[in-house]
């Protein structure tokens, strides 16, 4: 009785656990899109600005990433159909997964960007949801915008990690399913 009793105890503790980190990266998140979103804002104000001005020192390059607090980040990825405004961080981690979705692997510019997400309710805990034909949208801190549209779902082994990362599609997105049996993965290409 008593073991019983430690078990639900810690599946209590353990399900309260999940549910305040989901809060933080929920948080975490919030509050990094929206900074993100007014760097890039200024970064496309200065691109226009330079546009227009008649200068001969030769065009600037985009930035890949942008730091924040420490961190490194890509861009703001937007889905719309689930409601979703993520930063996108550029390097991978248990820890850095737990606060926003991560490149796990490839560039923007080499169109074979592969992204992680926690399978949480405000990261990618609703990619399985997502219909083909959906749209997806990258915001680069460069100032671009990259339209993609999903095309193909599927579901992986978690050890798949050379199927996960093969995919010719630019785009590729990926969670865990709940339990971390397989892993859900989008694949997009170029919108129409």
């Amino acid at each position: 009785m008593v073991a019983g009793i430690v078990m639900l105890l810690a599946a209590a503790a353990l399900v309260g656990r999940n549910a305040w980190e989901e809060n933080q990266a929920e948080k975490r998140s919030t509050a990094v899109t929206q900074e993100l979103k007014l760097q890039i804002a200024e970064v496309r104000a200065e691109q226009t600005d330079s546009g227009k001005m008649d200068r001969e020192e030769p065009e600037q390059e985009k930035p890949e990433t942008l730091e924040l607090d420490g961190e490194a980040y890509l861009g703001v990825l937007s889905i719309p159909a689930l409601g979703l405004e993520l930063p996108v961080m550029a390097d991978w981690s248990d820890t850095n997964l737990k606060r926003a979705p991560c490149r796990y692997v490839g560039e923007v510019q080499e169109k074979n960007l592969v992204i992680a997400g926690h399978n949480y309710r405000c990261h990618f805990g609703a990619l399985e949801r997502l219909p083909e034909g959906s749209d997806v949208i990258l915001e680069t801190v460069g100032g671009d915008v990259l339209r993609y549209q999903v095309t193909e779902r599927e579901v992986l082994a978690p050890t798949a990690i050379e199927e996960m990362t093969a995919g010719e599609e630019p785009l590729t997105l990926f969670t865990c399913t709940y339990g971390g049996r397989s892993r859900f993965t989008l694949r997009c290409d170029w919108a129409a």
